[in-house]
C-alpha cells in the first residue's frame, strides 16, 4: 500500500514560510524629521519673605490635585507648572529664610524636595504632607 500524500502539505509549510520571512524586511529611518525641544520658562517672584512663604505654602496646598485623581476618577493638568511656581517662590525666599533661621530654611527646603518627589512619582500623599510640615514651618517662622 501506497502511502496518499496530501495535496495542501506544500501549501501548509510555504505561507508560513512567506509570512515569517515577510516579516524580516529591513527597517528604514526617515531622518529628515527635526525636534524643537521648547523649556518653560518661570519668572523667579520677588518681595519679602513675609509675603512669598504664605504663598507658598498656598501653593503647596494644592498640588496634589494635580498629581492624584478626584472624586470623580480625572485628573487636573499641571502639577508640573505647580511645581515650577513652587520651586520659584522657595529660590526667592530662600536666602532671606536662612538668614532668619538656618533650620527652618532646610526644613523648608526639604518640603519642597519632597513635593518634586511627589510630581515625579505620582504621590498625592506626599505633596500633601509637604504642604502640611511646610506650612507649619512657615507659621512658626513668621510668628
Amino acid at each position: 500500500m501506497f502511502a496518499r500524500s496530501n495535496p495542501l502539505a506544500p501549501v501548509a509549510f510555504v505561507v508560513p514560510l512567506v509570512v515569517l520571512l515577510g516579516a524580516c524586511a529591513p527597517t528604514t529611518y526617515e531622518t529628515s524629521a527635526t525636534t524643537t525641544v521648547v523649556a518653560a520658562t518661570t519668572t523667579i517672584p520677588t518681595g519679602p519673605a513675609s509675603e512669598l512663604l504664605p504663598r507658598l505654602h498656598q501653593t503647596m496646598l494644592t498640588l496634589s490635585s494635580y498629581i492624584g485623581p478626584d472624586a470623580s476618577g480625572s485628573t487636573t493638568s499641571g502639577k508640573n507648572e505647580v511645581l515650577a511656581e513652587i520651586e520659584a517662590l522657595w529660590s526667592a525666599a530662600e536666602t532671606e529664610v536662612t538668614s532668619l533661621s538656618a533650620e527652618s530654611a532646610e526644613s523648608i527646603g526639604r518640603m519642597v524636595d519632597l513635593a518634586r518627589t511627589a510630581v515625579e512619582r505620582n504621590r498625592p500623599a506626599d505633596a500633601d504632607k509637604a504642604a502640611k510640615f511646610a506650612g507649619t514651618v512657615i507659621d512658626q517662622l513668621l510668628d
